[in-house]
C-alpha cells in the first residue's frame, strides 16, 4: 500500500518547534511513499520562508536522494484534475497544491496522507490526525 506526503508532514518532521514535530518523528516512513514536486517546492519555499535555509537545503537534498519516496512530476492531465477539484474544495481552504495531491492520490487509488491538513480529511482521505 503506498501512502501520499505532504509537506505538513515533511516540516513537522523536520522542524523541533512545529506543534506536529514529535508525532511525525514517531512515524516511520512507509516502504512504498508518493509525493509531488509541488509538495517538494512548498516545503522547502515554507522552511525557506521561515528562516531555515540551511533546513531546506538539506531537506531538498535528502529527497532527491530517497529512494523509497516516488516524486511525481504532474503533467497537464493531472494539473487539470487539481484545477477542476478546486472548484470543489476550494471554497473550504483547500489550495491548488492540495488539489492536485487530492487528484494524484484518486488517480492512484492512495487513500492514507501523511499529513496534518484537515483539507485532506475533508476530501475524504485518511489522515495521521485519524477521524473527525
Amino acid at each position: 500500500m503506498s501512502v501520499f506526503i505532504d509537506t505538513s508532514f515533511f516540516y513537522g518532521r523536520i522542524t523541533p518547534r512545529d506543534q506536529w514535530h514529535g508525532l511525525a518523528r514517531q512515524v516511520d516512513l512507509p516502504a512504498a511513499a508518493v509525493t509531488t514536486s509541488l509538495i517538494v517546492n512548498e516545503t522547502v519555499t515554507l522552511l525557506q520562508g521561515r528562516g531555515f535555509f540551511s533546513y531546506a537545503i538539506t531537506f531538498l537534498k535528502q529527497i532527491r536522494a530517497q529512494e523509497s519516496i516516488e516524486i511525481v512530476y504532474p503533467d497537464r492531465e493531472l494539473q487539470r484534475a487539481g484545477w477542476d477539484l478546486l472548484l470543489l474544495h476550494g471554497a473550504a481552504g483547500a489550495n491548488t497544491v492540495d488539489c492536485t495531491s487530492f487528484a494524484l492520490m484518486k488517480q492512484r487509488r492512495i487513500r492514507l496522507a501523511y499529513t496534518f491538513d484537515d483539507h485532506f480529511r475533508h476530501a475524504g482521505f485518511q489522515t495521521l490526525r485519524g477521524p473527525e
